[in-house]
């Protein structure tokens, strides 16, 4: 029971973590000095792999193509609504 604790915690605070750097990576992008900054580079380092697959699927979808980017934000509300809970749920589900 333990170990199923440690690795809740462990992929609640990974979700934490990943949801902060989102939001500032979107608060970043408003303002041109800190996007092209060190920690604006940083945040989309660390964020852009979670977000440039979103990114695909809306381009490829009759919705995407314009000028306004929504894959953080859905980005970060799959991560929120569906993968969050889901992984919670499976690590509650670890038998040791």
């Amino acid at each position: 029971m333990v170990y199923s604790q440690a690795i809740q915690l462990a992929v609640h605070w990974f979700f934490e973590i990943l949801w902060w750097a989102m939001v500032a990576r979107a608060i970043c992008s408003w303002f041109p000095f800190l996007r092209d900054s060190f920690i604006g580079g940083f945040l989309s380092f660390v964020t852009e792999p979670f977000v440039s697959p979103v990114r695909k699927l809306i381009n490829k979808s009759p919705l995407g193509g314009g000028m306004l980017d929504f894959s953080l934000i859905i980005t970060l509300l799959l991560m929120r609504l569906i993968f969050r809970p889901i992984l919670l749920m499976l690590a509650a589900m670890i038998p040791f």
